[in-house]
């Protein structure tokens, strides 16, 4: 894996949102708006069981995932990875964390009675962008 270019790491440190894309059953791309962090050189995503995304990426790891920085929407990073790994074990603190990242508070206002948060790591393994 090689390590993320300082660009993308203060482009996602922000509270940008990630256009991500999986591959659906059909073939057909599925792409959802998601809230994203990182780990080092690893993305950070968070979904819940049962979704489209979920149900996609434990059938195929690809995902698609492009970014644009708040302060200029003419530059776009596009990002090409792999899950890496998707866990249970702290999907509720990762989704509070991205809470408090996007909407300033401590806690996830959204959890749904019986939801299973779920922690999506991704290796980036290329990266393009515009500027």
């Amino acid at each position: 894996m090689a390590p993320l270019p300082d660009r993308v790491r203060e482009i996602v440190d922000q509270p940008v949102f990630a256009h991500v894309a999986t591959v659906g059953p059909d073939g057909h791309p599925q792409n959802t708006v998601m809230w994203i962090d990182r780990d080092g050189d690893l993305l950070v995503l968070n979904t819940a069981e049962g979704r489209a995304k979920w149900r996609n990426l434990r059938a195929d790891g690809r995902v698609g995932i492009s970014i644009t920085p708040p302060d200029d929407p003419y530059e776009n990073v596009t990002l090409k990875g792999r899950v890496v790994e998707m866990r249970t074990s702290d999907g509720d603190a990762v989704i509070d964390r991205l809470a408090h990242k996007y909407l300033g508070v401590d806690e996830y206002p959204h959890r749904r009675a019986g939801e299973v948060r779920v922690t999506i790591l991704v290796e980036v393994l290329s990266v393009a962008g515009n500027r």
